[in-house]
């Protein structure tokens, strides 16, 4: 046979020395039943004993072999008048009774009367290398009855493959195979007990979804059987051979679609967990690690506390810095620059402000107000008034400002805008009332425990869900990075985020209370990267906070000036290779760079990573290692600790956990649960540890997602569509053209209708979604495509926008609307209108900003924020030419 075959080979022990004539002419004598040929008798003498490693090794060796034909027999003599006989066979054709009848017949000439070859067509031999063998010690093996040793297999299975039920086909020796299904969220009683049943039943149909083939082999083996080795079984994801050895141990050879180096480990753990642990745990509390490796795996996640960590109220924390540097500036926003001295005086007045309000302890006041050091100073207020910021950004729609402040219960609002049912004071009212009250702290009686503030995320049930953190997170993150970032006076801080976006915690606080400068940065000079450069090196700003999509708009504009001496990213997903053009300019030893991951749940900061040019090369996943006080572990579904290596959800804990949801029990029971004694929160984060204990951040488990620096839920989007009398169904669609670049993210949502047509429906939305929730288009389909389970497929979602990228021409003499239109297209890549609307073209403010930077280099002085003035191109050109006239 000129084919390679799938075997099986069997090892038999002779005892004295070996008589190969006798042998030879056995085999000669019995060719009958080997298939009607003479099968020679390959002769191999061995150096050394039979225990030694050279014997070992060459029975390893041919127990390895892949046949050319039927039977291949080999003697292994000896030096210690010992000898085996290895026999080879393809499985096709000799089964496991007929290797020990042709072992009796060499050994001993004892053939049978029985044909011991069968003919049959060859099986072709196995490719598959992930295959394994381990040996269940006796205080196992004589234990594991079949129903047993089902249940221990599935269940190891069930932890690589993230099941919970996996099926198993079981055949004992020559008896039909039965199917039995492993439950794995039944108790360890259940699941004996059921697949117990199931063995005794008659065999039924087999199904077509079987996870694991397992065969045993319960008959006595021959008595001088030394080693079996079957033929692979490759008919399943996993399949396993069992038998018995010599010394009552239990046998289990393995073969498998996929690597798993912990398979072994795992049946040797639940084997004995299942034996002698509660018969009436459920299965899926079963730790993965044994003792040991559990608590070295936790150790690798923990980061504790340094001496400097401390857990005070913010206010107090700023007071400190005042007392120790009443001059020193505190605050510097446009040509307003206020003291510390300046910064506490007016913040304790305006707290004594808002107790005459009637603000008490513990209540929560709502702050919707212009990023200014006015705002500063209302914040600052509230927390020494004893009570709890909520920020509301006045840039988000009515609808949803009304909503936020319902689910708050707010007492009071500082804004300059109108809400219904809800009291409300101006800043100019509330300073104004500050003038005449005490410059003595009020004695509000607040304590580290008591609430902070509480920030607004995005919720998957349409509505937003408040995380509410107390002043002790805020002091010890703050304490815990503060030596080693290296804060204090000599430092200037930038405010570039929103009040509502969690990073300004970071911002404000993190400055304030090691005695910094902080710079506010205005909106619109937020969104112009000459304006923002301008500011950085005006102020000479050292502290540099960004979401990745932001810190985008630096890295293409003359950096010529800036002290930056550390930036941090936060927000979103960093992709390291975007940083390569800034070390080429800002080598590591002039400017770090820090990425920390963090999640409003665990007060902004969890990780952090010094990012080095080797990451950005290799376009590095980590996030690193949790900050002093927090911990970061990755768990499977079942809460269960995972070892380095494999991919699970991101479970967080330690100093920065949150309280709760504001108004929301069973959502914060949820996610906020207690493992080992440690209580942690959940975050849909999908991650891996690596062994050195780096976290790597792999995205989300669920389809939340992360839009220029906000956590956004598709399914809150999906809501607002639904509410809308003109909506049947509805999805929304995440899209990111570049995966290296921001600004290419994009929100889309498709549409089933009662009648008409889709057109007023994201104008209708808007008025309940912030901007950076609004898709960037809405398509009518006459039905949702589904996939065979019932599910959305994104895959035959017709794109948006179907047209080709239009290039962008230089022409001097062009008008300002044809330059205009050029720009638009060459940025939105799609064909663009006089009148199109930039938002409803995909605009956001990182293309707001290479539209502005596309018509200065076309001569046109232009500011990103000229585009929400101006949003269509016929307005833009008008303004334009006003500009240049």
């Amino acid at each position: 046979m000129s084919q390679e075959v799938s075997c099986h080979v069997a090892v038999y022990r002779g005892v004295g020395a070996a008589d190969l004539d006798t042998y030879q002419r056995r085999l000669r004598e019995g060719a009958d039943l080997l298939g009607g040929r003479v099968h020679r008798l390959w002769r191999e003498p061995v150096a050394g004993p039979s225990t030694g490693s050279s014997a070992a090794s060459l029975r390893d060796r041919e127990s390895r072999r892949n046949l050319s034909s039927i039977l291949r027999f080999v003697l292994l003599e000896y030096e210690d008048n010992l000898h085996d006989l290895v026999i080879t066979a393809d499985r096709s054709a000799v089964d496991r009774s007929g290797l020990d009848a042709i072992a009796r017949m060499v050994l001993t000439g004892n053939a049978g009367e029985r044909a011991l070859v069968h003919p049959a067509p060859s099986s072709p031999a196995s490719e598959r290398a992930n295959g394994g063998r381990l040996f269940l010690p006796w205080q196992l093996a004589h234990r594991l009855a079949v129903p047993d040793l089902v249940v221990v297999i599935g269940l190891a299975y069930a932890w690589e493959a993230r099941l919970s039920e996996v099926v198993v086909e079981v055949s004992e020796d020559d008896h039909e195979p039965k199917l039995c299904v492993v439950d794995v969220t039944a108790t360890a009683a259940e699941c004996r007990g059921s697949v117990r049943d199931q063995l005794s039943e008659p065999p039924g149909e087999l199904a077509s979804k079987v996870h694991i083939g397992l065969a045993v082999c319960g008959r006595a083996p021959h008595p001088g059987l030394v080693d079996y080795r079957p033929a692979p079984d490759l008919r399943h994801p996993l399949s396993v051979h069992a038998s018995s050895h010599g010394d009552d141990m239990l046998v289990l050879d393995y073969w498998r679609d996929e690597h798993s180096a912990e398979f072994a480990d795992n049946v040797y753990r639940i084997g004995h967990v299942l034996l002698d642990g509660p018969q009436h745990q459920t299965l899926t509390r079963i730790e993965r690690l044994d003792h040991a490796e559990y608590r070295r795996v936790r150790a690798l996640g923990h980061s504790p506390r340094t001496d400097t960590s401390t857990a005070d109220c913010v206010h107090e924390l700023v007071r400190k810095v005042m007392l120790n540097r009443p001059d020193a500036t505190a605050l510097i926003d446009g040509e307003t620059v206020i003291t510390y001295g300046q910064l506490v005086d007016r913040a304790t007045r305006t707290a004594h402000s808002l107790h005459a309000l009637g603000v008490r302890r513990g209540e929560r006041v709502g702050v919707c107000l212009n990023r200014s050091a006015d705002l500063v100073v209302v914040l600052l207020a509230i927390l020494s008034a004893g009570a709890t910021y909520v920020p509301m950004d006045p840039a988000y729609p009515a609808e949803r400002l009304r909503l936020l402040a319902e689910d708050a219960g707010l007492a009071v609002i500082v804004t300059e805008q109108s809400f219904e049912a809800v009291r409300t004071v101006s800043l100019a009212e509330l300073t104004a009332l500050a003038m005449d009250e005490s410059p003595e702290p009020p004695e509000a009686g607040v304590t580290p425990d008591d609430p902070a503030y509480v920030i607004y995320t995005s919720g998957s049930t349409g509505k937003p869900k408040g995380v509410v953190i107390p002043h002790r997170n805020v002091a010890r993150l703050l304490s815990a990075t503060k030596t080693e970032l290296g804060f204090g006076p000599e430092d200037t801080w930038t405010w570039f985020h929103s009040v509502a976006f969690d990073f300004s915690v970071w911002e404000i606080w993190g400055c304030l209370t090691t005695g910094g400068r902080l710079v506010v940065v205005p909106r619109w000079t937020s969104r112009s990267p000459e304006d923002f450069h301008a500011l950085l090196v005006a102020n000479r700003v050292t502290v540099l906070n960004q979401t990745p999509s932001a810190f985008t708009q630096l890295l293409d504009v003359d950096r010529a000036g800036l002290t930056v001496r550390l930036v941090i990213f936060g927000g979103e997903p960093l992709h390291p290779r975007m940083l390569t053009g800034w070390f080429d300019r800002y080598p590591e030893t002039e400017c770090r760079l820090v990425n920390m991951f963090g999640i409003t749940e665990t007060t902004v900061h969890v990780t952090w990573h010094t990012v080095t040019r080797a990451d950005a090369l290799t376009a590095s996943k980590s996030v690193g290692r949790p900050i002093p006080g927090w911990s970061v572990h990755v768990v499977d579904e079942h809460r269960r600790l995972l070892p380095p290596g494999e991919v699970g959800e991101i479970a967080v804990g330690g100093d920065g956990l949150a309280l709760r949801y504001l108004g929301r029990e069973e959502l914060t029971a949820a996610r906020f649960v207690t493992e080992q004694g440690e209580r942690l929160y959940l975050s849909g984060d999908k991650g891996r540890m690596r062994p050195d204990g780096q976290l790597e951040h792999l995205g989300r488990l669920d389809n939340q997602i992360q839009l220029r620096g906000h956590r956004v839920e598709p399914d809150e989007i999906r809501a607002v569509l639904l509410a809308d009398s003109a909506v049947v169904t509805a999805a929304v669609v995440h899209t990111q053209e570049d995966p290296d670049d921001s600004a290419t993210a994009r929100l889309d949502a498709y549409v089933v209708l009662h009648e008409g047509a889709a057109d007023g429906i994201r104008q209708r939305i808007s008025r309940h979604l912030p901007d950076y929730m609004v898709p960037s288009s809405v398509t009518a389909l006459s039905a949702l495509p589904l996939t065979e389970n019932g599910k959305l497929d994104i895959s035959q979602l017709p794109a948006p926008s179907a047209v080709e990228p239009v290039v962008l021409e230089t022409d001097p003499d062009a008008s300002a609307l044809d330059t205009v239109l050029r720009v638009w297209r060459a940025v939105f890549r799609s064909e663009v209108s006089p009148s199109d609307d930039f938002f409803t073209l995909g605009g956001n403010s990182l293309l707001a900003v290479r539209i502005a930077r596309a018509l200065r280099d076309h001569g046109h002085r232009v500011d990103a924020w000229v585009m929400y003035q101006c949003p269509n191109p016929i307005e833009l050109a008008r303004t334009l030419d006003g500009a240049s006239a």
